[in-house]
């Protein structure tokens, strides 16, 4: 068991004007980690504290350099605050790797938030589908409560109706609302063959509103190119998928089908299209052709 009290370390304890919190985790994608990072970079955000990412994380390897065994590196777990002429000031708070302990680190980011009196809680994630990669993403969501749904479709965001989110970006709403806090998840689509792939594209297609809805504005720029950066791996990728892979991709273009579960790490390793690769997109397909022909149900995908 955490000692929460131990844990979470705040050097600072700045007054934030009804303030939102943003957290973002590497999973599918890294949409998540790159959209909350981004713009926490973008807006200046300042540190104020961090959670103890030893109590979470269990090294399993050192690194050597220079013929010498180097000092621990743990992932980031850090809390950082912005404040502007909003409604709302901003905490982030980013991972760069899913914690062992995930509920308990959810207590205590949402533990730090009643401290702040936080409003709410904003994280984002990937809604992988049968999409090609040169297409725009779309965006999904998903709440805590009733009314934010109305909000979200207010946004043009389409309303996931059932599923689930894999790992912290989906568990810290849950542990939210345990508490009563409101909470809302903004998922950026990306091809299911893509899923072990930064993708910038769904990570901008995230910030686009999360920006309209904190009412703040950013120089995307980079995010943009760096997207235009990553077509061209992707294309390579595209080209080995089966002739049959593509053909159901094309046929789902208008339809932009989503599987109803993908097994995919939420930190995984560089992308490898070995023959693991293959059955799990085979699997994707499979699972299509039965509900196209009526024997299932359609479903949401299993994200992160």
């Amino acid at each position: 068991m955490v000692n929460r009290k131990d844990t979470v370390k705040l050097h600072a304890k700045p007054k934030l004007k009804r303030p939102y919190l943003v957290a973002g985790w590497s999973g599918m994608g890294a949409v998540a980690l790159l959209a909350v990072n981004f713009l926490r970079q973008q807006l200046n955000a300042e540190p104020f504290g961090e959670i103890d990412a030893r109590k979470f994380f269990s090294p399993s390897q050192v690194q050597i350099r220079d013929r010498l065994i180097q000092t621990l590196d743990f992932p980031e777990t850090k809390f950082h605050f912005w404040q502007g002429d909003t409604a709302h000031d901003l905490i982030f708070f980013v991972g760069t790797e899913q914690p062992s302990q995930a509920y308990e680190m959810a207590c205590l980011i949402v533990d730090t938030a009643e401290r702040f009196d936080v409003e709410r809680i904003y994280t984002a994630a990937a809604f992988p589908t049968l999409m090609h990669h040169s297409q725009a993403p779309g965006l999904w969501g998903t709440a805590t409560h009733p009314d934010l749904l109305a909000a979200l479709e207010a946004y043009g965001v389409k309303i996931m109706n059932q599923g689930t989110i894999g790992g912290l970006n989906g568990l810290l709403l849950a542990v939210a609302k345990e508490r009563g806090l409101e909470g809302l998840c903004l998922l950026g689509e990306i091809p299911v063959y893509t899923t072990q792939m930064i993708n910038p594209r769904a990570s901008h297609a995230v910030l686009t509103i999360l920006t309209q809805m904190f009412n703040v504005k950013i120089d995307m720029t980079k995010l943009v190119l760096w997207a235009e950066d990553m077509t061209s791996q992707m294309d390579q990728l595209y080209k080995i998928l089966p002739s049959h892979v593509k053909e159901a991709l094309e046929s789902a273009d208008e339809e932009r089908i989503t599987p109803p579960t993908v097994s995919a790490p939420e930190a995984g390793p560089d992308l490898v299209a070995d023959e693991a690769f293959f059955d799990e997109i085979e699997r994707f397909l499979q699972q299509h052709w039965r509900r196209k022909s009526g024997d299932e149900e359609e479903d949401e995908s299993q994200l992160s």
